[in-house]
Order: structure tokens, then C-alpha cells, then sequence
């Protein structure tokens, strides 16, 4: 009665089978498929177990970071320096002219600090004193400390020039420092001699000699000496003859020694234009073979020529006689 009631599920149907036919089906039966791991996942799983097992490596804290013990250390954890952002994000020509920006400001800011008492005597006039030092100070603007103010950073910004003051992308800070205090020192002797000079005249008595700004030792330049070429003298302002004497000197080296730095700057700038110009001018060839000669100069204008050709060349900017002066960075 099975056909009735029906077999049982745990019966075997091949139970009923003799043994070479069960032989037979189970080599004809197919086996699972087992997906075989490769040699590299099975070398590489004992260096991801000792990678999760090892403890993370924690970076230093950054010189930003005002606390130096470790407090805080979740919030610098995802910190970019400013310096990393840029370098990713500018091309060096950028660089170039940002560092070309930030010098003068650095230069600027630099003579601010060497006439910090000039500055102190103008802010004492306006704000400190009696009622009658204040009425002089609205009435006379502060004019005699406003003077020596404005005179003491345009001499010293014409030190910072002369000595070569952050003259490249690259220059150390060091240096820029030790020029700094040798800027200053500079100005200090040119006053005292300022002020020697003016005694001598209220007492009668002969006018000192005049020297070099830079080396006491050696005699100030003659006209015949500093000799600017036309186009750096016309940007004097004032001409050389017309300027008191002791300040000739030092008018044509800033002038002189700013040239140079500028046409560093320029050479800097241009030799890595020069590449990016080649990359442009392969990417408007395409567009003119494509697109036509005008709407491939449209989309991709040309790029600009070389800078111009010096009127004059380096030997002209140099001087022997200021070779042997004293340098700040040494």
C-alpha cells in the first residue's frame, strides 16, 4: 500500500539499486563548485591580521598647535599646513609672484621695525603731554616728528634694498635678520654724521669728510663712479645731483641692487612659463586642426611672447668698489 499512503521522505530511492549502478550516477553526479584563493590573498592575510592587530601610528602635533603635551590632539588630527595646501594647489610661476608680493610687504614691514622710536616720538606727540603740547599737535599736525618718521622708513627701506633684503624666492631668514640690524646701523651712522655735520656748521668749524655710507674706510663714490644707466635713473625720482650728498651713494645701490632682484624675480618667473606655454601651444594646435584657426585662437588665445631683452646687461649693475664692504651675512 506505499502507492496509497505514499513513501517515506528519509527512504533512499537508490536504496533498491545494486552497487555498480550507484557507482556509476555518483561519478556522473557533479560535484559543488568550490572557488579555489588565490596565492596572493593567502600570503596577504597575515600581514592585514597583523596590520589590524598593530595600533595605529599617532603623527606628531604640529608647531601651530599651542599645546605641545597632547591636549587637543583629536582636532589636529585631519590639520593641513598652509604652506602643504599651497604647494597642491599653486604652480611654481604662482609661487613666483606670491613670494615677489610677500617681499615687499616683508620689506615694509621690516623698516617699520627699525624706526619703532621714530614711530613712538610721533604717537607721544598726538596722544601724550599738557593741554598746551596738544594744542601745538592739532595745530602743527606733528609735523617735525611726522617728518623724521617718514624720513626714517624711506632711508631704511633704501638700506633693506641696497643689502639685498629677501633678494630671492628662497633667501633665509637668518640672513634677511642679520641684514635687518645691519640696515639699521647703517641709518644710525648716517645720522650721526647727519648731525655732526650740522654742529660743525653752527660752531664754524670745517665740515668732516665725507665717506662711504657702507665703509667707513673707504671715500664716498664720485658721480663718474655710480654713473646709473638712463632708464634706472630716470626711476631715481630725484636726480643724483640734486640729492644731499652723503645719500647719493646709497640712492644708486638700492636702485641698482632692486634691478637685480626684480630681474631674478623675472628670469624665475618666465623659465617656468616657458613650460606651461609649450603645453599651450599643443593644446591650440589640436583646437586649429579641429576646430579652424579662429575659433582655436579663440578658446586658446596665443601665448605671450619672451620678456623683453635688457638695454643693459648684468656688468653694468655691478660696482667694484663695494665688493670689499662688510657683509651682514657673514
Amino acid at each position: 500500500m506505499d502507492w496509497f499512503w505514499g513513501k517515506k521522505k528519509q527512504d533512499d530511492p537508490t536504496k533498491s539499486l545494486n552497487n555498480d549502478l550507484k557507482q556509476f550516477l555518483d561519478s556522473q553526479t557533479p560535484k559543488p563548485y568550490v572557488p579555489a584563493q588565490s596565492e596572493a590573498t593567502r600570503i596577504d592575510e597575515p600581514k592585514a591580521r597583523q596590520t589590524e592587530e598593530s595600533p595605529p601610528v599617532e603623527r606628531p602635533l604640529p608647531k601651530e598647535s599651542l599645546y605641545q603635551d597632547g591636549r587637543y590632539k583629536d582636532l589636529w588630527k585631519t590639520y593641513v599646513p598652509q604652506s602643504e595646501i599651497e604647494e597642491a594647489t599653486s604652480n611654481p610661476a604662482q609661487r613666483v609672484m606670491d613670494a615677489k608680493k610677500e617681499r615687499k610687504v616683508s620689506l615694509s614691514q621690516a623698516a617699520l621695525e627699525n624706526c619703532a622710536f621714530e614711530e613712538e616720538l610721533k604717537r607721544h606727540c598726538f596722544t601724550e603731554g599738557d593741554a598746551w603740547n596738544k594744542v601745538r599737535a592739532r595745530v602743527t599736525l606733528c609735523n617735525k616728528e611726522t617728518k623724521a618718521f617718514n624720513r626714517c622708513f624711506q632711508l631704511q627701506a633704501k638700506f633693506l634694498q641696497a643689502l639685498g633684503y629677501r633678494g630671492s624666492a628662497s633667501s633665509d631668514a637668518e640672513v634677511d635678520e642679520k641684514i635687518q640690524m645691519h640696515a639699521d646701523k647703517l641709518y644710525h651712522r648716517m645720522m650721526d654724521y647727519e648731525a655732526s655735520v650740522d654742529e660743525a656748521k653752527a660752531t664754524g668749524q670745517p665740515i668732516p669728510p665725507l665717506t662711504s655710507v657702507f665703509n667707513p674706510n673707504r671715500p664716498a663714490p664720485t658721480m663718474e663712479q655710480l654713473n646709473l644707466p638712463p632708464n634706472l635713473a630716470q626711476g631715481l625720482g630725484t636726480r643724483l645731483q640734486e640729492m644731499p650728498p652723503h645719500e647719493r651713494e646709497l640712492a644708486a645701490r638700492a636702485v641698482l641692487e632692486e634691478t637685480k632682484v626684480s630681474h631674478q624675480y623675472a628670469d624665475d618667473f618666465f623659465a617656468y612659463t616657458t613650460t606651461l606655454n609649450e603645453g599651450r601651444k599643443e593644446r591650440q594646435k589640436k583646437l586649429v586642426d579641429a576646430f579652424g584657426e579662429t575659433l582655436g585662437k579663440f578658446f586658446i588665445p596665443d601665448a605671450p611672447e619672451e620678456h623683453e631683452i635688457q638695454t643693459f646687461d648684468a656688468k653694468q649693475l655691478e660696482r667694484d668698489f663695494w665688493r670689499d664692504d662688510p657683509r651682514p651675512d657673514k
